[in-house]
């Protein structure tokens, strides 16, 4: 006899394979099998849901009251399908604690971090935090990193130019110096770099990030007649992933598209919520997933850029990213509704997105939310509503 099972919801891991009609079995806060039939004190009916392993944002702003990206985790996230949400480097060495005891111990929201390079983090829109690059301290970031390895998952850089002026090369330096002496991955931010962005690549190597890969600025991944910079091609192949990171502005269709008609789908889709996006254009993860389903991914893929490969990123696929045996009790149930929603990327056009992917069923530790159906936006055209 377990503690809970889930039922009657098809049953989607395909990292695992695992595509079925299956009940799924939670003891303790863990995850202890899936089956036909499972016995349990407490049976919940997902009948019509797709039940997933728990989403895996990679990138989020949750450092509410501090810096003005911040939003509140729980509202935003877990209430919205998501599980775990990585923050991207609002907070860096001298705020981190601040950080972890305020918002990431008080949220029901898993909340993991890459630590900024700057010992600030994104505070403020007044001035970039790199632009003076005394505010940069790799031996700091190490030391604070170190103090919190449960949490903290690798080192964050921005680099556009409002962010570090128009040479990034030496904060990429330092951010890069600051990872190297951690083992950990550098997450980079690429949008409005005023160099194309080959010279960036030579400094990553497996396992670091690029986000924003699919923004319509400058410094992207697409030469200037649409084509796949072979620099990107090649980075890949070495190993450094590939991130959407929505955004405000960080994320357009037709780049989306371009990539995918040249074999280049992202390693893994998260939203970049924060305070300026979470009305729109992101509302949350599950719309991003939304609008790379319209782009043309298969929800198989959509769902491993979600779950599986981001929880590799970070170095946590044991715990969590998958329904296997022994992990975290974390899992999404959602609704997939058809319809037409006219939904904005962030480069100022929207398309009518056909299908929605609508969280309605959430398990953090084992611990169940029923949630409301949330459409972002009003229909324009209705179609199969339950």
């Amino acid at each position: 006899m377990t503690d809970l099972a889930i039922t009657g919801g098809r049953v989607l891991d395909p990292a695992r394979g695992v595509d079925g009609s299956l009940a799924i079995a939670i003891t303790g806060g863990r995850l202890t099998g899936l089956g036909d039939t499972v016995p349990a004190a407490e049976t919940i009916d997902a009948s019509g849901l797709v039940l997933v392993p728990g989403l895996v944002d990679l990138h989020t702003h949750l450092f509410e009251g501090v810096s003005h990206y911040g939003i509140e985790p729980d509202a935003n996230c877990l209430l919205r399908g998501v599980t775990t949400a990585v923050d991207a480097g609002s907070a860096g060495a001298q705020t981190f604690p601040g950080f972890r005891r305020y918002v990431i111990e008080r949220a029901q929201t898993r909340i993991l971090a890459f630590l900024h390079v700057a010992v600030q983090g994104m505070i403020t829109a007044l001035t970039g935090e790199l632009e003076d690059l005394r505010w940069a301290s790799p031996e700091q970031a190490v030391a604070r990193a170190r103090e919190h390895p449960d949490v903290i998952v690798g080192v964050k850089v921005r680099l556009g130019y409002q962010m570090v002026g128009d040479d990034p090369e030496p904060a990429l330096r330092l951010a890069r110096q600051a990872s190297e002496q951690l083992g950990l991955p550098l997450m980079v931010h690429i949008i409005d770099m005023r160099r194309s962005i080959g010279w960036l690549l030579r400094y990553l190597g497996e396992g670091d990030i690029v986000t924003h890969c699919f923004h319509a600025n400058e410094g992207g991944i697409l030469g200037p007649a649409g084509r796949l910079d072979p620099a990107v091609a090649r980075a890949r192949a070495r190993g450094v992933l590939f991130d959407v990171g929505h955004g405000a502005g960080s994320f357009a269709y037709r780049v989306a598209r371009a990539a995918f008609a040249q074999d280049f789908p992202p390693d893994t889709v998260s939203s970049d919520l924060h305070a300026h996006n979470v009305a729109g254009p992101v509302y949350d993860q599950a719309t991003t997933l939304s609008k790379l389903l319209h782009c043309g991914m298969n929800l198989a893929e959509v769902i491993t850029a979600a779950t599986a490969a981001p929880a590799a990123a970070i170095r946590r696929g044991r715990e969590i990213g998958s329904l296997a045996p022994g992990s975290a009790a974390d899992l999404t149930g959602f609704e997939l509704r058809a319809g037409g929603w006219l939904l904005p990327d962030g480069a100022g056009h929207s398309e009518v997105v056909e299908t929605l992917v609508i969280p309605r069923l959430v398990v953090r530790a084992g611990q169940v939310h029923r949630l409301d159906p949330v459409e972002p936006v009003e229909p324009v055209i209705r179609g199969a509503v339950p």
